[in-house]
């Protein structure tokens, strides 16, 4: 049977990396002063909350749905990928009523039944009426006075997330296409011409955004990012009555190496005076680390990582950072002592077991990427693809009591017709493979008795 069944995961995971490759764009990063200590003790702190996918936060917007906010979304995804017509009855009752576990459990690709992709999240909020108006900011590296109506248009109508009538009615003014999306006013805003406006809003910002700025370390250092866009959202004034943040590294769709971005943001978001005067040192350090690397300098890179680390102990991002070291430096004991530690203080940094797996398993350890599945199972138990990868692995390496111990529960679980139409057939297929092994391996040798 192969690498069939494990071959069928990795290419859903495929497809969302696909889905949210980046778009070549010439490069221009727009310069903003650095505000004085005065600016940065005036600035209200913001209370961010911190989630894994961009359908995670939808909790936190419908609690607002009576007071009809403005939605800003800073995101190189929209997530405006449209819901398949036999789900939105569901999507919009998950939306509404749905409980943060069961969001959790419909509300992205790897579960056994998926209502709403991460993809699909504005949709599903347009869908439950949440916001009066959406400006989507997206990241973009070249000039305002560079921007084309036309271009954008077909980039919306070809990614399906408007028709072609609404694409229409979209018009280039200032730095901003503006239409209406799903009945719904939208613009699409130049990171350079943020929106200023009144009345109740909520802000989310996904990791994907600063992807799509950035390009290396010496062109776009991330810190010099996260400095610029902190200081526009607090320049902005905007008091939002909900902050989300999401990492999106959870399937692959961003680097775990980047998802300290996102965390180092949401401190700066709620206490502006680290936008002036020295960085906190662990993040010196690992800037300048980020440079050594793109310097091609690597053993200086690690001994900045590792400085960080008795600087910073239980910083996870930190100890990832030190994981990342030991690894390069293959001392792989090490690299997984210190990755332990890492998801032990954030769970997101789990999703490395899976990555390690997959070059357990094209360096041909069986047994190693076996026990890096089981510890990722550990970290994701909703997760059932990794059940199904393991039990995969497991016929592989001769041990079918074993998988079947993992297929018999995976063969009672309710699969989605629409994403995962196939799985039960493929379960079935194991469990017989599994069976007919074990039935192969207890039958009598003629040859022997004769």
């Amino acid at each position: 049977m192969g690498r069939l069944f494990f071959r069928v995961f990795f290419l859903g995971i495929l497809i969302l990396m696909v889905y949210s490759c980046d778009r070549k764009q010439p490069e221009h990063v727009a310069e903003d002063p650095a505000p004085s200590s005065e600016q940065a003790s005036q600035y209200q702190p913001l209370d961010p909350q911190l989630v894994e996918l961009s359908t995670h936060a939808l909790p936190y917007w419908r609690t607002l749905r009576e007071k009809k906010p403005v939605l800003v979304l800073m995101s190189f995804d929209p997530f405006l990928q449209p819901i398949p017509g036999q789900l939105r009855s569901r999507a919009k009752e998950l939306v509404l009523t749905g409980s943060n576990d069961d969001i959790d459990l419909h509300g992205s690709y790897p579960r056994p039944d998926p209502v709403i992709m991460p993809t699909q999240a504005l949709s599903a909020a347009l869908e439950a009426e949440l916001f009066s108006r959406v400006y989507w900011i997206f990241p973009s590296k070249v000039d305002p006075s560079e921007l084309n109506v036309g271009t954008f248009r077909k980039q919306m109508v070809d990614a399906d997330f408007m028709t072609e009538q609404e694409a229409e009615r979209f018009f280039l003014e200032n730095g901003r296409y503006v239409g209406r999306l799903r009945g719904t006013p939208f613009e699409a805003v130049h990171p350079d011409q943020f929106p200023y406006f009144e009345g109740p809003m909520v802000l989310h910002i996904d990791l994907s955004f600063f992807r799509g700025l950035y390009e290396n370390e010496i062109k776009t250092p991330l810190y010099d990012l996260i400095h610029q866009n902190a200081t526009r959202v607090l320049d902005s004034g905007w008091q939002p009555l909900a902050l989300t943040l999401s990492y999106s590294t959870l399937h692959g769709a961003i680097s775990l190496d980047t998802r300290f971005v996102l965390s180092n943001l949401a401190q700066v978001l709620r206490d502006s005076s680290l936008l002036t005067g020295d960085m906190p040192e662990p993040w010196r350090l690992r800037a300048e680390a980020l440079y050594a690397a793109d310097m091609y300098t690597e053993s200086k890179s690690l001994e900045l990582y590792r400085e960080a680390a008795h600087l910073a102990p239980e910083d996870p991002a930190v100890i990832y950072d030190l994981f990342q070291s030991h690894l390069l430096a293959r001392e792989t004991d090490k690299a997984l002592t210190a990755l332990g530690q890492a998801v032990a203080r954030d769970p997101g940094y789990g999703a490395a077991y899976l990555s390690l797996a997959e070059m357990a398993l094209n360096d041909g350890n069986l047994e190693m990427a076996l026990r890096l599945l089981e510890k990722g199972a550990q970290v994701f138990p909703a997760n059932p693809f990794l059940d199904i990868q393991r039990a995969d692995l497991l016929l592989a390496a001769g041990r079918p009591g074993e998988a079947l111990a993992l297929l018999n529960p995976l063969l009672e679980k309710q699969w989605s017709p629409t994403y995962h139409p196939d799985i039960p057939d493929f379960l079935v297929e194991m469990r017989h493979a599994a069976l007919n092994f074990d039935a192969a391996a207890n039958e009598p040798d003629d040859e022997a008795d004769n």
